[in-house]
């Protein structure tokens, strides 16, 4: 139609500082915004009614000189030849990575300069991750982050990655996004991104206190891991989350990283699980790292069928599991068929039984990507890979990880001319080990009753399917 054509053509551009990571000197800056004000120009040219010439910058991987922040910032907040200033116009600020190798003293001019060209700004999304920051450079970027009440009114984006945030720091940021009452920033959150910071068991608090003020249902994308939490903060994570189901706010995830958090306790995971119950949107689930063992990941992979969620990503890797616990993830695996792109289980202890269960139930025309390695497996498991191969069940799978087994030399030799350049190389592959001599068979007779429910699971699932598409 004449409208989609016309906001086509009137959509605005992105400014974006190009070449390598490097140093941004006084030179380079002065060379940049001549490039960007070409480029507005140009714009401005071809779309004279376009009242929003850039509505979003990308600033992230220079080193910027507290010179070359100025000339930035001058050039974003001058109305000399754009009226109203380009900085007006933007809503979508990505300042990650912006002070690298810089003093202190000049990193927090520098997180100031380029916070304070927003002033003008109504900003929807804010990247301020990969920057040292400490409470002062929290200070230093307050503009951005609440400080000026206009500016982040709208504010529904967030990432504060691998910014070394302290736990005081973290109730600063806290602070920040839950102040104003009914009118916080909090409230109208999408996502919230914090990573690899050392915020700690106290930092969790925080999160749980930013976490409580998202009322509205709007959560989408949900990230926190690698923050030092420990069991005692992660009883905050998964309070938090399950306080936000049974509130209704979760309905509308649809990611959720949780890695590196310690959900070993039963109540820990057992709130965790409550909460997954109600994301019957999330498709990418990351719980890598998690400690939740075999129980624990019982309960998760129930929940998540619960939910009905239709997962393309699924990471279950590093949390203690067994051949028990394999049992559950291939009972929430055989329901992903239809959608999983992404599987990832590495580093358990699930042995060639419990690689084999999962790998027995993969009948996917969506699997692209299956990560298995170090899992005390031997033949028993490369065995069922290459059936599932010669049966044709993974017919779009462009990767395959299976190192640190113990694969004999011919199942060795197998699987790479089956998968050539899908599998990398398996240089940790142990044949001496024999993973496979220490299954005992007792263990196996208990597994496989206990399978028995498993399969008339799937009978039912199956018939429930069939009269799905039965047309009264």
């Amino acid at each position: 139609s004449n409208y989609q054509k016309e906001c086509q053509q009137t959509m605005p551009i992105t400014l974006n500082v190009s070449g390598p990571r490097e140093v941004l000197t006084e030179e380079k800056a002065t060379a940049t915004v001549a490039a960007w004000k070409e480029e507005l120009l140009a714009h401005r040219a071809a779309e004279p009614s376009a009242s929003i010439l850039c509505d979003k910058i990308i600033l992230t991987d220079k080193s910027y000189t507290s010179g070359a922040a100025k000339i930035v910032s001058t050039f974003l907040t001058s109305t000399d030849d754009f009226q109203p200033s380009i900085a007006s116009g933007i809503s979508i600020a990505i300042l990650s990575d912006t002070i690298a190798s810089r003093m202190e003293e000049e990193g927090l001019e520098v997180l100031t300069t380029i916070s304070n060209a927003f002033k003008e700004s109504k900003l929807v999304e804010v990247d301020l991750s990969d920057n040292a920051m400490g409470t002062k450079g929290i200070d230093a970027c307050s503009t951005v982050l609440g400080g000026d009440a206009n500016v982040t009114a709208n504010l529904a984006k967030l990432s504060l990655c691998n910014n070394g945030l302290s736990e005081s720091t973290m109730h600063e940021v806290a602070d920040l996004l839950t102040k104003g009452g009914d009118n916080c920033i909090a409230k109208n959150l999408t996502q919230i991104h914090f990573y690899n910071n050392m915020s700690g068991p106290k930092g969790c608090e925080a999160f749980e206190s930013i976490m409580e003020k998202c009322t509205e249902n709007k959560l989408t994308d949900i990230r926190f891991s690698s923050t030092r939490a420990r069991a005692g903060g992660s009883t905050h994570i998964t309070t938090a989350l399950k306080s936000l189901a049974e509130s209704g706010n979760l309905e509308h995830v649809t990611r959720l990283d949780l890695a590196d958090n310690t959900f070993s306790d039963e109540s820990v995971n057992t709130d965790l699980a409550t909460a997954l119950k109600s994301c019957s949107k999330l498709t990418y689930i990351n719980l890598r790292d998690c400690c939740i063992a075999n129980e624990g990941m019982k309960r998760v992979c129930n929940a998540l069928k619960v939910s009905g969620a239709k997962l393309t990503h699924l990471d279950v890797s590093g949390n203690d599991l067994t051949a028990s616990g394999a049992r559950s993830v291939a009972k929430l695996v055989a329901s992903l068929n239809s959608t999983i792109v992404e599987f990832s289980a590495e580093e358990n202890e699930m042995t060639s039984r419990g690689v084999k269960k999962i790998v027995d139930v993969i009948n996917s025309q969506t699997l692209e990507k299956i990560v298995m390695n170090q899992n005390e497996f031997g033949d028993i498991a490369g065995r069922a890979i290459l059936d599932m191969v010669s049966e044709n069940r993974v017919p779009n799978l462009t990767r395959i990880e299976l190192n640190e087994g113990s694969f004999t030399e011919d199942v060795v030799g197998e699987l790479v001319e089956c998968f050539g350049d899908k599998l990398p190389e398996m240089d940790d592959n142990d044949e001496d080990t024999e993973h496979d001599a220490d299954l005992d068979d007792e263990e196996e007779e208990s597994e496989d009753e206990d399978d028995a429910p498993e399969t008339a699971d799937r009978d039912v699932d199956d018939l429930a399917g069939a009269l799905s598409q039965v047309q009264v």
